[in-house]
């Protein structure tokens, strides 16, 4: 397929510092992701499209903050009713929700990680939530999906790609871990940086 690739951000912050690719900037969480990417798509000229930024990891996953998550597969997590005590998604026969379902990432899409990185780089699930996972509780059923790490926007920015034909992936830089946050790191600009070393 012809055309441009097109690398979809959601903030300044994380532009990468590369000119190779058309960049689009939606917004943060899936409204944006999803209307934004659907806009440009109509026009054409798109071969591909990645969603690019930072993602914070579930603990026990073995990533750290720098390192670099390649989605394999991408969903939407948290479109359903919270009790108090547990999630329970809406998704299911009857209830149709877009993008819950484990979406499948091009990899062709993605770059290899430099042979001097610093950083691991890591392919897995990433769930795409409205809501970050701020205890441990929401991280430990998140991460039992299979997921390794959640943003804001993937799987909106995949369900748009989808209803064109497009083919799309997910890039993300690891910036903090999912959980309490008072006084946790959080590196937003290592996380960009090492991600943009694995765009194609």
């Amino acid at each position: 397929m012809s055309g441009t690739l097109l690398v979809v951000v959601a903030t300044e912050a994380e532009r990468p510092h590369r000119e190779e690719f058309e960049l689009l900037v939606c917004g943060v969480g899936k409204t944006g992701a999803a209307a934004a990417t659907a806009a440009r798509l109509a026009r054409g000229g798109v071969r591909g499209v990645v969603s690019f930024g930072v993602a914070g990891a579930y603990p026990g996953e073995g990533l750290a903050i720098g390192d670099v998550v390649v989605g394999t597969e991408i969903g939407v997590l948290d479109e359903g009713l919270d009790t108090g005590e547990r999630f329970v998604p809406f998704a299911r026969a009857g209830m149709s929700v877009p993008g819950a379902g484990w979406l499948t990432c091009d990899p062709s899409l993605a770059g290899a990680a430099p042979s001097d990185a610093d950083f691991r780089v890591v392919h897995g699930r990433i769930a795409t939530v409205s809501v970050c996972a701020g205890n441990a509780r929401l991280a430990a059923e998140r991460a039992a999906s299979g997921a390794l790490a959640e943003s804001m926007e993937g799987a909106a920015v995949a369900h748009a790609a989808t209803l064109f034909g497009v083919p799309f992936a997910e890039i993300r830089g690891i910036s903090n871990l999912c959980g309490p946050r008072d006084g946790a790191p959080f590196d937003l600009a290592s996380a960009v940086r090492n991600a943009a070393k694995v765009l194609p």
